[in-house]
């Protein structure tokens, strides 16, 4: 866990909340109505406020610096704040995914949860932004595409990845597995 703060009893504190939260809503509510007692203390926000100086803020929405995506001047259309949640699995606003009304539906329950995730960075079914291949750098490979009651789906194994290697550029292995990596160390240590 990353030490926002250099502050032991807030920290402490911060762990605690956060082991509670594991578990149920009613932990996560404790916890969070226990945080928000915690900062209703005006010494104890002064004292946040001053283990946070320093610290660079940047927005998930604009990627610039000086303040969050709940603040993002991007985000402003026609006067009003677009904060609504979106969804992972069918893209819409107003809710996330454990809330999806097409999480409850019987047709969806026999299907594949993967297959209905939408990724955040291209914007395809299939697939999260962390498993994305644009996102990542891989090369993608044209594939058969076949029609199905989920929609469109790969007939070879979609999962399958091409690993690009760091170090030479090459394709088909990673840094760990490279050859020329063995020859660079061998040449530093001459």
């Amino acid at each position: 866990m990353k030490i926002l703060h250099r502050d032991p009893k807030l920290h402490a504190q911060r762990v605690a909340a956060i082991k509670k939260a594991k578990g149920t809503a009613e932990a996560r509510k404790r916890a969070s109505d226990s945080v928000k007692a915690f900062f209703l203390d005006p010494e104890n926000r002064r004292k946040r406020s001053i283990a946070m100086k320093g610290v660079r803020f940047y927005c998930s929405n604009c990627g610039r610096e000086g303040h969050r995506r709940h603040y993002c001047p991007e985000l402003l259309k026609d006067g009003s704040l677009v904060r609504k949640f979106k969804c992972g699995l069918c893209g819409e606003r107003g809710h996330n995914r454990k809330t999806c009304y097409k999480l409850r539906s019987s047709e969806i329950k026999t299907r594949s949860i993967k297959a209905l995730r939408n990724c955040r960075t291209c914007g395809r079914s299939g697939h999260n932004s962390r498993t994305c291949r644009t996102a990542n750098g891989v090369e993608e490979t044209v594939k058969p595409v076949v029609e199905s009651k989920i929609g469109l789906i790969s007939s070879e194994g979609s999962n399958r990845r091409i690993h690009i290697c760091s170090l030479c550029q090459g394709k088909g292995h990673n840094i760990r597995t490279c050859s020329n990596r063995n020859k660079n160390v061998q040449m530093h240590k001459d």
